[in-house]
């Protein structure tokens, strides 16, 4: 997608749902996150308005989001949060712990995540602010 500004085109990077989930929780294991319970609303509003917050700055990261994120009415929760979990366990990138699914573990470290956080449109700083802003939401989360 091309944008004009002050008469200079600029390109700005597709920002996929996947990417932001990876970049998320790789921002969070950076900070020593290592588990974060998904039981309940209060996860999914918390990824809603990280999700909210990057709207917000998109623009100075040279990114577009190519996703939405809308919670249930009912429900609370997001299938689109929950294909991206899953899209992450499948790539092995973090677990489901206990009998219930509903621990989601990071299988990474701190080094390993400056790796993910180095390949995601948007970069570490785009991600810290995100991670702050989810935290802030959701101060449920294991180091």
């Amino acid at each position: 997608m091309s944008f004009a500004v002050e008469g200079k085109a600029t390109l700005t990077k597709k920002l996929t749902r996947d990417d932001f989930l990876v970049g998320l929780l790789a921002a969070l294991a950076k900070r020593g996150v290592i588990a974060i319970s998904i039981r309940g609303r209060e996860f999914y509003e918390a990824v809603e308005c990280a999700f909210h917050s990057l709207e917000a700055v998109a623009g100075k990261f040279d990114v577009t989001p190519w996703f939405v994120i809308v919670l249930d009415p009912i429900h609370g929760d997001s299938p689109a949060i929950k294909e991206s979990i899953s899209s992450a366990v499948l790539r092995d990138i973090v677990s489901l712990d206990n009998p219930e699914y509903q621990d989601l573990r990071i299988k990474f470290g701190p080094t390993e995540a400056d790796i993910l956080l180095d390949n995601v449109p948007g970069g570490p700083e785009l991600f810290d602010v995100l991670a702050s802003t989810f935290i802030d939401a959701y101060p449920y989360v294991a180091v």
